[in-house]
């Protein structure tokens, strides 16, 4: 399987990360505009590998204070160690019978690192809409992001379950950051900390699910969410390798993706099954967006598996029996677009930044915005109200 290509530096060296002035130009332009609207000082080097730094404000995106008339928020404490086991009963081999207790002793675990992660998504996202409050912001998410990173938050995952899942909260946390970076020329000690970290996660993500993971989880949800993790890690790090793992493992995943675009990994899980084919392509088509857009191609073969993948997914949210033929049960997800939780959804922005397609595009205007904040929330405003992140990505370059 080949090393995925620079369009715009196709031969060079495929370790060396190039710069993607050309096609970053225009969140560049914005992003000058709204430096100069504030006077904010921004590092000469940050040369936009912010997907949606910078913003002016748009239409639907939320209006923050005026700069200076809020404080960061309390964080909650650095979660550094997770020791949790399935949410399911160990009785359902398809694990889709929730054990009750242990899915809240899941939740509990969590929810200082998700409450944390909804915090400085908001913050960044007000940032990106609104440069009254970018400065300020981006004060808060570094600040609030180091006290995790120097703690060494996730530094004791003491059960399989948690080195499985743990990823999403890394890229989570790694987009917030990433979104707003760049718009604070200070803090220099607080970013090195942060990326040491950032990278620590990353290279652990790459050896846990290279040699470690249980091999049906390779092929799975959970890979693509570490693959979005590490996507995230790898343009802030400017990191090729870590964009090569991301193809590889985008790569191993639709592979396994049948004629009819099903995700058998997924379908296996009963009455879950296309509740997980849609967890699974919200990492997959934001990391494929964010590598895209990067000026990495995908084969057309590998776009058109997506593409499928993603209308069987639309296809069973319009009726479920679809799903439930394949997996052999009545689905928990129910039928009509409008009906689903706008956080399992919220990825088609993404997704729409590789292709263009005017249903879709009507059938979620009513839903906006849509916010998922493992992906780095408003997902309205970093993708379709992003001119760096249009659609069409996909065959943009034959």
């Amino acid at each position: 399987m080949t090393e995925p290509k620079e369009r715009s530096a196709v031969g060079q060296d495929h370790h060396a990360f190039a710069a993607k002035d050309q096609a970053l130009s225009a969140v560049e332009g914005l992003a000058a505009a709204n430096r100069s609207a504030v006077s904010l000082p921004r590092s000469s080097s940050a040369l936009g590998l912010l997907a949606g730094a910078g913003f002016l404000l748009f239409s639907g995106s939320p209006v923050a204070a005026a700069e200076g008339e809020k404080t960061c928020p309390d964080f909650p404490p650095p979660t550094v160690t997770l020791d949790y086991g399935s949410r399911y009963d160990t009785a359902s081999a398809d694990r889709s019978s929730l054990d009750e207790q242990s899915d809240a002793d899941v939740d509990a675990a969590l929810k200082d690192a998700d409450d944390f992660i909804r915090q400085v998504t908001a913050l960044a996202n007000d940032a990106v809409a609104n440069p009254g409050v970018a400065a300020a912001n981006a004060v808060c998410v570094i600040n609030g992001i180091h006290a995790w990173a120097a703690a060494d938050a996730f530094g004791s995952l003491e059960t399989e379950n948690a080195k499985m899942t743990y990823s999403a909260r890394v890229g989570g946390i790694a987009s917030a950051y990433r979104q707003v970076r760049d718009m604070e020329d200070g803090l220099a000690d607080e970013k090195a900390v942060i990326e040491a970290w950032l990278k620590k996660n990353g290279d652990f993500l790459i050896a846990y699910w290279d040699n470690d993971a249980p091999p049906k989880a390779r092929l799975g949800n959970l890979r693509l969410w570490a693959a979005y993790a590490v996507t995230e890690i790898a343009l802030i790090a400017k990191n090729q390798d870590y964009i090569n793992w991301a193809f590889s493992s985008h790569r191993a995943v639709l592979a396994t993706v049948a004629e009819d675009g099903s995700m058998p990994y997924e379908m296996r899980r009963g009455k879950f099954a296309l509740h997980y084919q849609l967890h699974a392509l919200a990492p997959l088509t934001a990391s494929a967006a964010l590598i895209c857009h990067h000026d990495y191609s995908y084969s057309a073969e590998e776009e058109a598996v997506i593409m499928q993948a993603v209308a069987f997914a639309l296809a069973a949210i319009d009726d479920p029996g679809k799903a439930a033929a394949i997996a052999g049960v009545q689905q928990s997800v129910s039928a009509g677009l409008d009906n689903q939780e706008p956080f399992t959804i919220a990825w088609l922005e993404a997704y729409l930044s590789l292709v263009s397609d005017g249903d879709i595009d009507r059938a979620l205007q009513p839903l906006r915005p849509l916010s998922n904040s493992k992906l780095g929330g408003d997902l309205t405003l970093l993708y379709r109200n992003n001119p760096a992140m249009q659609p069409g990505c996909f065959r943009k370059v034959e």
